[in-house]
Formats: structure tokens, sequence, C-alpha cells
């Protein structure tokens, strides 16, 4: 189980995000340069729309690559709260207030069971009876499709979900 902090979040002159000096980036990528905007995943590369079958392997291609989401390819999950990764490696995480919780989000508008992440094609977020409810990209929600990038509002804590494949 893990915390995340709310108190962070008003904290807009803090460094952006990242491994302390001189230590490489996490997941495998080599450490960004700073910059004005926060840090992410690198970009989803492209792939068929839902429903469509991939094709033969197109000229240039590798040979040999890993198939796609779509072929049983692997998808990695995560979430990042206040700047940090919580990796989400079940089917399902729950997020609230409760030591019982997967990932705990220490903020008084957040219930002990708030909400549940399910991982899958598509991934979805479920409201378990909270008291403030959901946000999601904007609308107010009971459940909700999520796509990488979708911002999550629980109380006064923001959650990016971000998903690539790897």
């Amino acid at each position: 189980r893990t915390l995340a902090s709310s108190t962070d979040q008003q904290a807009p002159e803090r460094a952006p995000a990242g491994p302390p000096p001189g230590r490489p980036g996490g997941y495998g990528y080599p450490a960004a340069a700073p910059s004005a905007g926060p840090t992410g995943a690198p970009p989803m590369p492209s792939a068929p729309p839902p429903g469509v079958r991939p094709g033969p392997t197109p000229m240039g291609s590798r040979p040999g690559a890993a198939p796609g989401p779509a072929a049983g390819g692997r998808m990695r999950h995560w979430i990042e709260i206040n700047g940090a990764r919580h990796q989400i490696s079940r089917p399902t995480l729950v997020l609230g207030r409760s030591t019982e919780a997967d990932v705990r989000i220490d903020d008084p508008g957040v219930s002990r069971r708030h909400c549940e992440i399910r991982t899958g094609t598509p991934s979805t977020i479920q409201d378990l009876g909270s008291t403030n409810g959901i946000v999601v990209d904007g609308q107010h929600t009971t459940r909700a499709t999520l796509r990488d990038g979708s911002r999550i509002v629980v109380g006064s804590t923001t959650i990016i979900y971000r998903q690539a494949e790897g």
C-alpha cells in the first residue's frame, strides 16, 4: 500500500518531479531535461482503431517485434498523484483514505474506499459510493472509461491515469 498526500498539491513553485539528481529516470527511460511542462510517459504508438485487427506487417517494420495490445501484447498502467507514480500491477486498484485502500490518499475530501480503477480494454473507473464523487476529464460521474492522460479528481486531489505499451 502506498500513501499519496494532498498537501503538496498547493505548491506550484515546487520543482518538477523526477529522480534524485545524478540518477537515471524511472521505468528504464533516461532522465528528461527539466521543462516547464509536466513529465510523463513516452508518446503512445499509433494503434489500429478499436475492433480492427492489425493487418500484415508493413514494410520497414522490425521483424519479430512484439505484438501490440490488440494481438496479446502487454500494456503498462499507472497513476500519477502529486508527481509520484503508482504502478497498477493488478486488474483492480482501490483509491481512498483508508489504510485498506491500495493507494491511500491523505485528503479529507476522499472517502475511505473512494473509487476503483479496473485495467482492461478499455480501462474504467468506478465510484464506490463515496461522499463527494469523482470527476473524470471535467465531468462529474459515477463510472467512466479511462484513456491515457485522463484527469481524475477525488476530493481536492488530481490523479492522472497513464498507460503505455511495454
